[in-house]
């Protein structure tokens, strides 16, 4: 153990402080020395340290505090929970961690053992597990180890991150999956019967039979294979000490405040209950946590009030967040912490004032609290069960003392002994965050043990549950930390419920808690236990505001929803009685009553309240609904008759329960409706009070659906032959009537509120109505009062329903016409009114036409609809709902389950189901998302007039089902009927063929449903005949009418005909009648088909009949002229047609004769001048479009510019030396990068690397695998970055006058709107494009395409006579003082703080317009600010500040730079002609100069531009400005003859430079001698390549790089071996090197690398000269086979390398060049001064495919480098791979305005930009200079939607296209135009973090 020892070093607490070697005080009574009992010194410690510590809690006292506690645990037996037992912890450690640092006894490496479950405790953060396939319920969850042990293909997986520590994993727990999971973590044993904690409990019918099955005593686990023994002393010792930790916790805790609140003064607050013996005035301020505050308003309140530094509040609010609540102050002075407390009060927050002594003994209860979690973390040798155990044994057993102060029992009064886990449980809320998320853990791991630990400490809880429920709905301040949650873990479990509900009572206390609750029956703070049954709802009162009461009753639903309680709920008539009790208290609540005059002057938010109680409720009242399924049919019957008579009970007001001022008394009245009279109730919905709640007709419903039970086989079981009989044994028809008519109340309120009868109610009434039939409601309420009455229809005589129906809905005088002598209305009939029938005293004609067409929509419902009445299984109710939510069109996976209830959405077969009659399209596009389209053959099963369709959606799936029918009929020839109609859309039967509900089909024989459908005919052809059109709503009828009229046809064909033709109505016509009439209406033509189809039908069984009175078609004249008339109409419209046609033809022509004569005649001269413009001044007379703020022309009349951006950049990579890994990309590279690079099975953030590349990409979770495995994501390293200024355009234009103008007004705008986030910074010459809200900061000039032709003269005659001008000219004294001292060659002009620059302006006389001056003014005072800033990022040998050339050089770090960043975002893109600027060809042919816009190419030409003046400014004397002189010195630079030379100023080697540099120089002076200089510069990229690979290999290991078989480009570079000799032979060391590289690499590696490393230059300079003379590098047709290098050289027509044999001029210059390098000092060592770019695809960070990736080892993955923690919310650089801690405080810049490590990293990483992927949030960051913006993610889940934040909880998935598009905004420099477009967008006042 001494090497542990020494490991530990000074950490280990010092003998000192081990309490084995302390001597006790004198006088403590406790023996000294190794004889002191540790238990009694530990009790001694615990009692004194407050006042040895004065009060002060540090962390050295946790230290003591935790070394008392092990030491009194383990006495002597250290050793058997330490490797040896002369050691002991370390400093602050715990004995968790230790045994896991060290690996003891196995320790963080546990074995399976069968049987056992996981029982893993989720910390927050922690990612865990939903499969809806495997679960029981959904509260059964899987780590992420134990789900990625398990197959869940094809499931439904949900995946979350724990909020807060507690839950732990359910695998391996037999009572928590419905299949077998098969963890090989967590094996099953063999035998069920071995198994210790299998001990199922039957379902017993009485409690006395479980209560046999617990016993008192909890055993501890046997049969556990890693059991110890352990000395009895030891067990004792732990036995004990854990008793005396957790009474000490509890003696504490007693005089601890339920909730915090303030003392009104200084004698309330000594008034509080104390422990302190001394009782002296020492007292503490706590704060305490809560989720409103942030940390920057508590440590400012903090810092005013009590003075205290930043570091130090810092430090408060960081533990306050931790722990739950901090100590602020501790003072005697009691008015001063009064006045502090108050102060802070203020902010609702909240404090509480403490004694000192108390405050401190609760700290101790924190630690305390802590060991204990740490023993449930800890093994004692191999065993991790036995401390647990311990643990357990002591929580259910009781206090060893009491406090007398505080009785338990006053406050436990119905538990005789209550144990000391009864009394946490009740002083849980007594506690902070920290020890109270601890102790749900500790809890977790306790039942964990076995299921008997889980019943027993179930037990315990529902002994307490009433006074846990009081304290989380009435005093607990932090919900979201209360035990009241810790009842998902056991309610769920069906053995725990089945022994608290059968023992304990559990439902009816819980009924006994809703019902005092909400009728507010609350003293002192406590819900009464046994609450008065007849006290009156209030729904304004407290308790229906709350919106805590939701987890009471899912308590009561996870309970009853376990298959033995819903045995016992179904066998045992008392559950129901009590339930129904409960149910009765919420009928008919919140009543609501038509405002008839005026409207509701104050509308109450009550409705809202009530909804969400009744949404709870409904739920409820679902799961004992389904409960019966498992009853016998005497059992349901009982039931029905117990419902039954609750109902009544509450309508007839014998309980008193309704409101008897709004509801009276149930009064019948006698109405006659076809000569027969009926009796009815009497109640008008238009003047009577009605409410939307009756959950005991709810109840009802659900008991009715048991169809299976209630047929007549079964009802024949007890006596009884229907269902009419199971409610007419006990209830007469009026009492059914009665039962019937509540829900048909609602049916007509919500119908007359529909037509807006109820307006005046006010926005209350629609809110009521939009929730009663909304998805998530309308399953638990709305469907249930449909199927209420549609089982009256075969209860009750069905005549007598339809009347009830016709009355309710005030439609009986509609339907019963005029001339009937039965008629009511016959009487008023008059010449002026002729039909009063059709007129009603409160509905105007729109309202009446709406209300029939709601009551036949009812009719409909209640006679089509076979769902609740054939009981259909969920898979095919779910399979109904999905088709006609789909078959109104592709929908969103968000959007459909908006249309199908909650419950059949969370069923485990709903995406099964959606499989089986949908196709997935995935989201291809950026933009896109995942839809759903419903598939062809599934539009059969669809009934537009399906009840849950809304009138719209019915219309508008009609017109679907049309189109659809009426393509078949044209490709089938079949289908219509009659000539000219359309296809009918034929209703399906009923379905039903046994059952209770199978005679539902019958009612079409009704008279009263004949007379309805009659007159909803009649009248709407009674009023469309003297209108001459459609009366309101009148189609809509006549569709209803006329489906009514097939469904009968379908169901009951023959009665239904024979009926149509002998029963009569108005003047004698019968239902035939009016059908005839309406077959052959003008206005109803589009009715045709569906009469024709109806007449023929019943013209089968009554031919005569119909023949007489039916008009068939041709048989007379009317209809012969009605066809001639048609066809004459058809002809007619064609000629119109045709004549409009011929005539705007000849206007046409009219108006080109005109237009052309007009031109003709402008003056004869302009075709001259055209010509004369073309040969002389091209340029002035060319137009670049408008100006996007005057629109006039862009010209040379007036100065404009393109608006651009130049910005900062770290894009470009420069190749890392150090790994491996870089070189085999590049050797890996495809030889092409302007083709798309072909599948790879490397990256996994491609989705070609999935086969087929399917959305969501296959084998995901088996690529991921790989991805974590690599440091940093695979980010690139920030070190090997080149910093330079990136320019871009946005491809519009202005007049630089017009620019100046917009931005005068860019200035006015951040004046009037001070407060703003403007998108612009005006300090660093920022604007907003105004047509594209593109970021800007220059106004580039714009230059068309030299036209110079390029040099004809050969390259060797041209290199001759170069050098014999240089010989020639004179010495120019001028240039070589603006030429750099540094010797490299550079032009001092060209750099951004260039001091000559400001000079060079002044002296300007009539050189250019200053317009065009301040335009090259923006890119340089730019440029110089970025220049200053930026020094440190640059290692390029620059003179000092103040001198010529200071600063970046701008043809390098500018234009080169653009160049460069132009070529990267175009790598792995395929070239197209198609889309380039210039060239032509096809595909094959095309270059990546085809591909860039010719908007860049302007950009291009415009910075060169910027140089070409820059240069002239300072030779403004010179006709040609100096470009000769310039030229000049560029061939110097180049020709051997003069770079060596002393007496010049090139002593720098030419290879230290960019050869693209000099290129874009001579673009900028000498365009036409560029062909020859691309030749040089090439050349002299392979040489610097040459040197630069040398330094990368020799730094590599030749094994470690990917292996090239065999060389694939002689043809281009010829002898490889020959070439690297030749350059490097002038240096003697990097001659060895080279020579050792060629022989370890071989020469196929090192061509293939020279291909790579010097392809970017070819393609950047393509890019230039295409820019510049566009018309001299044209793309000519090439072999679609040879290499982008090939084609390249073909293209800048450069001799290949191969051929510099047949050079000699080249061969000179390359020996040249080279020894100018070898013998400088740069090749003294191996460390060349030669960096390369990184020539591959640039890629983005790689993220995982799979999301949940990220949060599985979160140790390895997601750690910050900065503070070496796991961050609560990480932020991946996506540049870089780094993780940071997202707005957090342990990262934060205090210098740069307490701005986080996101914008740290950004100045580290991007520079001035910042790309980051924030996990937990699953969104986009963008940050730009300070600004920034959030954006959707990358991810998308299985159904292709973005889910920020995960709230949806489903797996997500990396979607190729939106990746693609980040990394493009990304190359292209986007990122400063997506953030300024955003907060353009927004009126941001607060911050872009708050957008």
């Amino acid at each position: 153990m001494s090497g542990i020892s020494s490991y530990f070093g000074g950490k280990f607490l010092p003998a000192a402080t081990n309490t084995r070697d302390r001597t006790s005080p004198s006088g403590s009574g406790i023996n000294s020395g190794a004889t002191a009992d540790p238990l009694s010194h530990l009790r001694f410690v615990l009692e004194t340290l407050p006042g040895s510590r004065k009060y002060v809690f540090t962390p050295a006292t946790r230290a003591e505090i935790l070394s008392e506690l092990y030491d009194a645990f383990w006495g002597p037996y250290a050793h058997l929970f330490l490797p040896n037992s002369n050691s002991s912890l370390p400093l602050h450690a715990t004995l968790s961690e230790v045994q896991v640092s060290l690996g003891f006894s196995g320790a963080g490496k546990e074995e399976p053992v069968p049987g056992r479950p996981c029982g893993h405790i989720f910390k927050k953060g922690e990612s865990c597990f939903r499969c809806k396939d495997c679960a029981l319920d959904d509260s059964c969850v899987l780590c992420s180890r134990c789900f990625h042990a398990t197959d869940h293909s094809d499931h439904n997986v949900s995946f979350f991150i724990a909020q807060q520590s507690g839950g732990c994993c359910d695998c391996g727990d037999a009572e928590a999956w419905r299949l077998t999971l098969a963890c090989p973590l967590h094996p099953p044993i063999n035998n069920p019967n071995d198994d210790p904690s299998f001990n199922p409990l039957p379902v017993p019918l009485s409690a006395k039979a479980a209560q046999k099955a617990v016993s008192d005593n909890v055993p501890p686990v046997s049969n556990y294979p890693y059991r110890i023994s352990v000395p009895p002393d030891l067990r004792s010792a732990m036995h004990r000490t854990v008793g005396y930790a957790l009474d000490f916790l509890l003696d504490t805790l007693d005089y601890s405040p339920d909730e915090p609140l303030v003392p009104e003064n200084e004698a309330d607050l000594r008034l509080q209950p104390s422990a302190d013996p001394m009782m002296k005035d020492q007292y503490c301020v706590i704060v305490w946590n809560d989720d409103k505050h942030s940390y920057d308003e508590l440590m400012r309140i903090l810092g005013n009030l009590a003075n205290r530094p930043r570091e130090e509040t810092f430090l408060i609010a960081h533990n306050l967040d931790e722990n739950g609540r901090e100590v602020v102050d501790m003072n005697t002075n009691v008015t001063r912490l009064l006045e502090v407390a108050k102060a802070i009060t203020k902010i609702d927050l909240a404090v509480t004032i403490r004694r000192a002594y108390d405050t401190f003994r609760e700290q101790i209860v924190g630690v305390i609290i802590e060991w204990l979690l740490d023993l449930t973390r800890s093994r004692i040798g191999t065993d991790t069960l036995m401390l647990r155990e311990v643990l357990a044994a002591e929580l259910m057993s009781p206090r060893k003392r009491e406090n007398t102060q505080v009785s338990m029992q006053h406050i436990l009064p119905d538990i005789s002994s209550p144990t000391r886990l009864d009394v946490l449980f009740l002083y849980h809320t007594k506690l902070w965050k920290k020890p109270r998320l601890s102790m749900k853990e500790i809890y977790a791991s306790v039942i964990s043990l076995s299921k008997e630990h889980k019943i027993a400490v179930a037990g315990h809880y529902a002994n307490v549950y009433h006074w846990v429920i009081d304290a989380y709905l009435l005093v607990d301040r932090e919900a979201e930390t209360s035990i009241k949650y810790f009842a998902l873990q056991l309610f769920t479990v069906p053995s725990v419920a089945l022994h608290i509900v059968t023992v304990h009572k559990l439902i009816t206390r819980l009924l006994t808690i809703i019902t005092a609750f909400f009728t507010n029956q609350i003293i002192d703070r406590h819900i009464v236990h046994q609450p008065s049954p007849n006290v009156p709802l209030d729904v304004d009162s407290f308790p229906f505001k709350s919106k805590r009461f939701m987890p009471v009753f899912s308590d009561l639903r996870y309970l009853c929803h376990t298959n033995p309680v819903q045995e016992l709920i179904a066998h045992n008539r008392e559950f129901l009685v009590g339930f129904v009790k409960t149910c009765q208290l919420f009928m008919c609540v919140n009543p609501n009553k038509r405002a008839a005059t005026s409207h509701v002057e104050y509308e109450t938010d009550a409705w809202i309240s009530v909804f969400n109680v009744t949404l709870s409720l409904s739920r409820v009242i679902k799961v004992y609904g389904e409960a019966f399924s498992r009853a016998t049919t005497a059992e349901l019957v009982t039931a029905i008759n117990t419902v039954v008579h609750h109902i009544l009970m509450v309508c007839t007001r014998v309980d008193d329960r309704l409101d008897k001022s709004k509801f009276p008394p149930v009064e019948f009245h006698e109405v006659e409706f076809g000569t027969i009279p009926y009796q009815i109730i009497k109640f008008d919905v238009l003047d009577g009070w009605v409410s939307f709640h009756h959950s005991l007709h709810w109840l009802l419903a659900e008991l009715f659906k048991h169809v299976e039970l209630l047929n007549e086989e079964k009802l024949a079981e007890v006596g009884m032959t229907s269902l009419r009989d199971v409610l007419m044994k006990h209830a007469s028809v009026q009492a059914v009537l009665t039962i019937i008519d509540f829900p048909l109340r609602v049916l007509a309120m919500i119908a007359q509120i529909r037509t807006g009868l109820w307006v005046r109610n006010g926005f209350a009434i629609r809110g009521q109505l939009l929730h009663y039939r909304d998805y998530m409601l309308r399953e638990l309420c709305y469907d249930q009062d449909l199927f209420i009455l549609q089982t009256s229809l075969i209860v009750l005589d069905p005549n007598t329903v339809l009347i009830s129906i016709l009355d309710r809905f005030s439609l009986m005088t509609y339907f019963s016409g005029t001339n009937t002598s039965s008629s009511p209305n016959a009487a008023f009939a008059t010449p002026e009114i002729p039909h009063p029938h059709l007129l009603h005293p409160v509905y105007d004609a729109n309202q009446l036409s709406s209300m029939v067409e709601e009551v036949l929509y009812v009719l409909i419902t209640i006679l089509s609809e076979p769902g609740n009445a054939g009981k259909i299984s969920l898979p095919l109710s779910i399979r109904r709902e999905l088709i006609h939510a789909l078959a109104m069109g592709p929908c969103s996976f968000t959007d459909l389950v908006k249309r199908v209830s909650e419950r059949l959405v969370e069923d485990v077969s709903f995406e099964k189901v959606l499989k089986s009659v949908s196709t997935f399209r995935p989201p291809e596009g950026t933009t896109e998302i995942g839809m759903y389209e419903l598939k062809d053959e599934m539009y059969d099963e669809v009934n537009p007039f399906f009840y849950h369709y809304t009138k719209n959606r019915r219309e508008e799936v009609e017109n679907i089902l049309m189109t659809r029918l009426r393509k078949r009929v044209q490709a089938t020839g079949t289908g219509g009927y009659g000539k000219g109609n359309d296809p009918v859309i034929v209703p399906k039967p009923f379905g039903l063929t046994e059952g209770p509900y199978a005679i539902v089909p019958s009612i079409f024989e009704s008279e009263v449903l004949m007379q309805i459908i009659f007159y909803a005919i009649y009248n709407v052809l009674l009023l469309t005949d003297p209108a001459g059109s459609p009366p309101p709503s009148g189609e809509a009828i006549l569709d209803q009418a006329l489906h009514l009229v097939m469904l009968g046809l379908v169901e009951r064909e023959e009665l239904l005909s024979q009926l149509s033709v002998v029963k009569t109505f108005e003047d004698q016509k019968t239902l035939v009648d009016v059908l005839c009439v309406l077959e052959t209406h003008d206005k109803f033509k589009a009715y045709r088909g569906r009469t024709d189809w109806i007449l023929g039908t019943i013209q089968r069984h009554v031919p005569d009949e119909v023949n007489h009175k039916r008009q068939p078609p041709g048989m007379t004249d009317a209809s012969l002229s009605g066809d001639a008339a048609e066809d004459a109409k058809k002809k007619a419209a064609k000629a119109r047609k045709e004549a409009i046609m011929q005539q705007m033809k000849a206007q046409q022509a009219s108006f080109a004769i005109n237009f052309d004569s007009g031109e003709d005649g402008l003056d004869g001269d302009e075709d001259e001048e055209m010509e004369d413009a073309e040969g002389e001044g091209a340029e002035e007379h060319l137009s670049y479009g408008t100006c996007i703020v005057c629109q006039e022309d862009l010209n040379a009349s007036r100065p404009f510019g393109m608006l651009g951006l130049v910005q900062p950049s770290r894009l470009i990579r420069r190749h890392p030396d150090t790994q491996h890994t870089y070189l085999n990309d590049v050797l890996h590279m495809p030889l092409s990068m302007d083709r798309s690079p072909p599948p790879s099975s490397s990256s996994s953030t491609s989705l070609n690397s999935s086969p087929g590349n399917q959305f969501p990409p296959l084998n995901a979770d088996a690529l991921d695998a790989k991805a974590l495995a690599s440091p940093n994501f695979e980010g690139f390293p920030s070190a090997y970055t080149r910093f330079g200024l990136h320019a871009s355009v946005c491809s519009h234009m202005m007049h630089k006058d017009c620019f100046q103008s917009y931005t005068a007004s860019i200035r006015q705008r951040h004046r009037t709107q001070a407060t703003r986030n403007h998108p612009e910074s005006i300090p660093r010459k920022e604007y907003i494009c105004p047509l594209c809200k593109s970021l800007g900061n220059v106004v580039l000039p714009v230059a068309p395409p030299s036209t110079v032709p390029l040099s004809t003269v050969p390259f060797p005659d041209w290199i001759r006579a170069a050098g014999i001008n240089i010989l020639k000219s004179k010495p120019d004294h001028q240039l070589e003082v603006l030429q750099m001292r540094t010797g490299t060659g550079e032009f001092a002009f060209w750099s951004a703080q260039d001091p000559g620059y400001a000079n060079a302006v002044r002296s300007l006389e009539k050189w250019e317009s200053m317009e065009t001056i301040k335009m090259l003014d923006t890119v340089i005072s730019v440029s110089r600010s970025f220049s200053q800033q930026t020094r440190h990022l640059r290692d390029r040998p620059e003179p000092d500040v103040g001198e010529r050339g200071a600063g970046l050089y701008l043809p390098e770090e500018l234009v080169g730079y653009t160049l460069a960043g132009i070529e990267i975002a175009q790598r792995g893109i395929d070239a197209s002609a198609a889309d380039g600027a210039g060239g032509s060809g096809s595909t094959g042919n095309a270059l990546l100069v085809d591909n860039i816009p010719e908007a860049q190419y302007r950009m291009i030409r415009g910075l060169l531009t910027c140089l070409t003046r820059w240069a002239g400014m300072h030779f403004q004397q010179r006709p040609d400005e100096g470009r000769d002189a310039i030229r000049l010195a560029i061939i110097k630079r180049l020709l051997p003859e003069w770079s060596r030379s002393s007496l010049t100023s090139f002593s720098y080697p030419l290879l230290l430079r960019d050869p693209l540099t000099i290129l874009i120089e001579a673009a900028a002076v000498a365009p036409d001698m560029l062909n020859h200089v691309l030749v040089l510069t090439y050349y002299a990229c392979l040489a610097r390549t040459v040197i630069g690979l040398v330094y990368i290999l020799n730094k590599t290991r030749a094994h470690n790089v990917a292996p090239v078989t065999q060389r694939a480009h002689q043809d281009l570079f010829g002898n490889i071996r020959t070439f690297f000799i030749s350059i490097v032979r002038h240096s003697p060391v990097f001659e060895s090197t080279a020579t050792a590289i060629l022989d370890s690499f071989g020469e196929a590696r090192v061509e293939k690398l020279l291909y790579a490393l010097t392809l970017p230059f070819l393609r950047r300079a393509a890019i230039l000269c295409r820019a510049v003379v566009p018309s001299a590098f044209p793309t000519v047709s090439q072999s679609t086979h040879i290499s982008e290098y090939a084609r390249l050289l073909q293209f800048l027509r450069i001799p290949p390398l191969a051929d510099i044999s047949k050079h000699d001029i080249l061969q000179n210059a390359l020996s040249s060049w080279s020894a100018h390098y070898g013998h400088s000092q740069a090749s003294t060592q191996i460390n060349c001064g030669i960096t390369l770019d990184y020539p591959t695809v640039y890629r983005l960070a790689r993220l995982p495919l799979v999301l949940d990736t990220l949060f599985g080892p979160q140790d390895k993955a997601l750690v910050c480098p900065r503070c070496d923690t796991v961050p609560n919310d990480a932020a991946i650089c996506l540049i870089c791979g780094i993780t940071c801690c997202m707005q957090s405080h342990c990262c934060n810049d205090v210098d740069y305005g307490e701005r986080g490590e996101c914008n740290m990293h950004t100045r580290e990483c991007g520079g001035t930009v910042g790309l980051y992927f924030l996990v937990k949030r699953s969104a986009l960051l963008y940050i730009n200079s300070g600004n920034g913006s959030f954006a959707p993610s990358p991810y998308l889940d299985a159904h292709g939607e973005v889910d920020m934040s995960m709230r949806r909880g489903r797996r997500q998935f990396l979607h190729q296209p939106r990746w693609e598009e980040v990394r493009k905004i990304w190359l292209t420099h986007g990122i400063p135009t997506v953030i300024a477009r955003k907060l353009e967008s927004t009126m941001d006042a607060g911050g872009w973090e708050t957008l």
